[in-house]
């Protein structure tokens, strides 16, 4: 499944089949290519992770600890899968992200955990803590999703 056709996950979503969104978003050519899992067990408490770490993840700061870029994107997925829960509104989309990186992330996997803040209007507000493999928390991520966008 290429996830350019998310919205074909709206039903699901509305139905709260977390589990076959969570199996088609694993097998998604996008997650793989990052080596990248998500866990929707709790859909507003969703979780991206690496679970092993590869060349193409590091190289933050000159050396062997995580990329800035994977970690937005990690950030990034976790904060859109709150969104899931509100595709009965619509499509959601990452409409402001920022990321506070609090020290490098060096160790074999990388976890990054959303929660729900709160709900205003049609936007859906974030944040998500960038764990270590020790369950550190290395990056601090504020987002908010626009919801209800028609397709």
């Amino acid at each position: 499944m290429d996830l350019a056709n998310l919205h074909k996950f709206r039903d699901l979503a509305v139905q709260g089949k977390w589990k076959e969104i969570e199996t088609m978003f694993n097998k998604s050519v996008q997650l793989k290519h990052q080596n990248m899992q998500i866990d929707l067990s709790e859909p507003l408490q969703p979780i991206a992770f690496i679970s092993e770490l590869q060349d193409i993840h590091q190289g933050g700061i000159g050396t062997s600890a995580a990329n800035g870029g994977t970690i937005s994107m990690l950030a990034d997925v976790a904060l859109g899968l709150l969104g899931l829960s509100y595709y009965k509104d619509g499509m959601t989309a990452t409409a402001q992200l920022t990321i506070h990186y609090l020290k490098p992330i060096h160790g074999k996997s990388l976890k990054a955990v959303a929660g729900l803040q709160q709900v205003v209007g049609n936007r859906i507000f974030g944040m998500v803590n960038i764990l270590n493999d020790k369950d550190e928390i290395c990056a601090v991520a504020y987002g908010a999703l626009a919801k209800g966008i028609s397709m």
